[in-house]
């Protein structure tokens, strides 16, 4: 590991080797702040080839017809939550996909932009009208203080960078403005038991591996005070325990996700053509599976340690980044302070 690899991107402290993954890429872990990234870290230029046309599928849609309608059903949620937190005006999505989040604010009465890594994941959204700018949101072209809303919905994972991004998007947000932000929680219950075979667990697209508490406290040196915590992720959470416990019993690892995706998502055959007994076994493991996830959401829920968190931030009236902010407690999960997907 190169000593650029080995610096913490929260803190600057010193990681040490903390949970190999597979034979190219292993978990780091920061001995002064405790945050967890991946290593190696692949540059920009070589993480682009995890992101194939594949990867987003025919005009970014990834699932079969079922799952699509859930998709828009979520992301309705969402917009509804950014409309209640925030004050209406203009919102800007980073990493908008095919722009859905967008339209639905839109529909609300927002004006909105997004962000997206290549032309190719931006095409959907722009046929649909959608202003999106393609490059890092640190090159991202509006004045600071333009929008009221800037939302990282399972994106800061993504990024080499994840200070940097926080400071820019604390500068694009006008005082008061509402940061929504929604990553894998590794300090989960769901992290701890699937382990390697954890759902989340997806390197090298994934740089880092936040827990609540050097997720809190990013945004809060970054100039936000932390309002909603919520760990009731009902897109992510009961999913992730049904993957990850299937990867844990030895299945091909997400075989049964890499099932649901629409035919443009793969980048091969049916996985029931490559791995037919273990598609055949799927259905029968998901007997015990289904109602075991549904009892361990529950107690993941119960105890604040969802497998993904959702944050609401507010930036500070006081531009300052030094003061730590006001420490929110933890807040209980509740159906009504958010809106996974």
């Amino acid at each position: 590991m190169s000593p650029a690899e080995a610096a913490c991107a929260l803190c600057g402290g010193d990681t040490a080797p903390f949970l190999p993954v597979d034979d190219r890429f292993g978990l780091v872990r920061c001995a002064a702040c405790g945050h967890v990234a991946t290593s190696p870290q692949l540059a920009p230029e070589a993480v682009t080839a995890w992101y194939p046309p594949e990867y987003y599928g025919r005009k970014n849609r990834r699932f079969n017809a079922l799952f699509e309608r859930l998709v828009v059903v979520f992301r309705e949620r969402r917009a509804r939550l950014v409309t209640r937190e925030a004050r209406k005006g203009r919102a800007l999505d980073v990493g908008c996909g095919r722009g859905l989040l967008p339209a639905l604010l839109r529909r609300h009465g927002w004006d909105t932009c997004g962000i997206e890594l290549s032309d190719t994941a931006a095409e959907r959204a722009r046929s649909i009208g959608i202003p999106v700018f393609v490059g890092p949101i640190e090159q991202a072209p509006w004045a600071d203080g333009s929008f009221e809303a800037v939302v990282f919905w399972h994106v800061l994972e993504h990024l080499r960078d994840p200070r940097s991004a926080v400071r820019r998007a604390a500068a694009l947000l006008s005082p008061g403005g509402l940061l929504l932000v929604a990553v894998p929680n590794f300090e989960s219950l769901q992290a701890r038991v699937g382990s390697r075979g954890w759902f989340h667990l997806d390197v090298p697209r994934h740089y880092h591996h936040f827990g609540l508490r050097a997720l809190r406290r990013l945004l809060e040196e970054e100039g936000f005070d932390v309002e909603h915590v919520s760990h009731f992720a009902l897109e992510q959470n009961p999913y992730g325990w049904v993957q990850s416990l299937l990867n844990r019993l030895g299945f091909r690892r997400n075989l049964l996700y890499e099932m649901l995706k629409h035919e443009s998502a793969r980048s091969g055959p049916h996985p029931a053509r490559e791995f037919p007994v273990q598609a055949l076994l799927t259905p029968i493991a998901l007997v015990p599976i289904l109602p075991l996830s549904a009892l361990l959401f529950a107690v993941e829920l119960f105890l604040r340690r969802g497998g993904t968190i959702e944050v609401c931030a507010r930036r500070r009236l006081s531009p300052d980044r030094s003061d730590g902010g006001s420490r929110a407690p933890d807040g209980a999960a509740t159906g009504g302070r958010t809106a996974p997907g």
